[in-house]
């Protein structure tokens, strides 16, 4: 009795859940400051606000997206008080091309991405790097699932306009074979 009680805390404490999570929230604050030390501070700012509303939190199955909600938050205070450019973290797009096709590609889209609001930014981030589905963001967010995809829509189509024809720094001066 007593061994199935002490599991049962054990698989819903704090230092578990946070355990479980503490990459994927760096890297999130990562991608939004693009600077280790920042992001680091993200996170044990994060952290600590985490632990002192745990209480708060009434169902732990949705811990991770109330961290993660907390850590988006945290790297935006960040952002507002330092002042710093937000930079696309490289590892966000992957595409199988060659080494040179895959740098421009990252700088259009670290480009791009710099020139999103932040709400944007966090919705990209959390749909497309997170891989959270969309009543998940909206409940994180807690905006009408309607609401988030009409944002992440205009945010998606932003991004196409911006990417189309190679990007604006080499779409108009690109050459054709």
């Amino acid at each position: 009795m007593f061994t199935s009680f002490f599991k049962r805390t054990e698989e819903h404490s704090f230092e578990v859940l946070i355990k479980n999570e503490r990459e994927k929230l760096y890297k999130i604050a990562y991608s939004y400051v693009k600077n280790e030390q920042d992001a680091l501070d993200i996170v044990q700012d994060a952290i600590i606000k985490g632990y002192k509303s745990f209480h708060k939190l009434k169902e732990k199955k949705y811990f991770s997206t109330w961290i993660t909600r907390i850590v988006i938050n945290s790297a935006i205070d960040h952002i507002r008080k330092s002042k710093n450019v937000i930079y696309l973290d490289q590892e966000w797009l992957t595409p199988e091309r060659s080494h040179e096709n895959q740098s421009i590609i990252s700088m259009d889209m670290e480009q791009v991405f710099d020139q999103l609001k932040p709400e944007q930014k966090t919705l990209l981030l959390l749909r497309f790097y997170s891989g959270y589905s969309i009543p998940e963001i909206a409940h994180m967010l807690e905006k009408p699932e309607g609401t988030i995809k009409s944002q992440l829509h205009r945010a998606l189509t932003k991004v196409k306009e911006k990417l189309e024809n190679g990007g604006e720094t080499y779409g108009s001066n690109g050459t054709e074979y």
